[in-house]
């Protein structure tokens, strides 16, 4: 699509429906997102139409913001060819790029076309977006209040070593939930079996290290608990296997599936392994 003019970029915001509008946000905020993903978001439960005219609104939908350069399309699909416009991952096009900055209060930024990601990145980036899209329709079903959804780079702290050096804790996310009297917080760490023990090992510390900062603590005395989300159970063993060797790590932690990835941030149980996190 060839650069679209400041004047119809603004028409082109003017003319989105409200749902339309948080889609575009809400692929920049995850950065990559499925068809599936962003149809279920589409969907706000109020329609009548049956599953497949839902589905094909959600297809002319999408192959729409994708004509005006608002969304833009993988090569690669998941699932392959086969899988048809449902095997599609969309992230934000040159005229998405530039209507969110306005938006967002950063000026008409420049457009840009992204390069390919891999396959290993492609996996990690939906799986984080399918928690996101499950948190947003238990929002919407009452089941609890979504207050934030960061993902990073968004979600990244900074903070002094006991050296003075600048260092930089990067979860996979931050989420903040609302479950009846209580506020949830947590810090998200998706592990889909690709990195080493010693990876896993570094990036627990780095948790303890900002723990031990106190930074993330200053404001009302919390710290989020660590959500570590797995794709297997022999992978789960591994890591309990690894915080167990480490001191006081059963305070901050807690391994589950990612299937499990909402039940548990929506656990307000006191007893899980004294992870910290939860105000009342």
């Amino acid at each position: 699509m060839s650069r679209v003019s400041t004047a119809r970029l603004f028409q082109l915001g003017a003319e989105l429906s409200e749902r339309e509008r948080d889609l575009v946000l809400s692929v920049a905020k995850l950065r990559l997102a499925s068809h599936d993903q962003l149809a279920r978001l589409l969907d706000d439960g109020t329609s009548t139409a049956g599953a497949a005219s839902r589905a094909r609104l959600a297809r002319r939908t999408l192959a729409r913001l994708s004509a005006l350069g608002l969304l833009a399309r993988l090569e690669r699909r998941v699932g392959g060819v086969r899988a048809g416009s449902r095997g599609y991952c969309y992230y934000l096009g040159p005229a998405g790029q530039r209507l969110t900055a306005f938006w967002e209060g950063r000026g008409l930024v420049r457009g840009r076309y992204r390069p390919e990601p891999g396959a290993a990145y492609v996996r990690h980036r939906l799986s984080v977006s399918e928690l996101y899209v499950q948190a947003v329709l238990a929002d919407r079903a009452h089941r609890l209040e979504l207050l934030d959804f960061a993902v990073e780079p968004d979600c990244w702290r900074h903070y002094l070593d006991g050296y003075g050096g600048q260092v930089t804790l990067k979860p996979d996310a931050f989420v903040r939930i609302g479950v009846g009297a209580f506020e949830e917080r947590s810090f998200i760490e998706v592990d889909l079996g690709s990195e080493s023990r010693t990876v896993l090992a570094n990036k627990v510390r780095a948790y303890l290290d900002y723990y031990a900062s106190g930074v993330e603590q200053q404001p009302d005395g919390v710290f989020p608990r660590v959500l570590l989300l797995v794709s297997s159970d022999a992978r789960a063993a591994v890591i309990a296997e690894l915080l167990a060797r480490l001191p006081e790590s059963h305070r901050l932690f807690r391994v589950g599936r990612l299937e499990r990835g909402l039940d548990l941030l929506a656990d307000t149980t006191p007893d899980r392994s004294g992870a910290a996190g939860s105000q009342a």
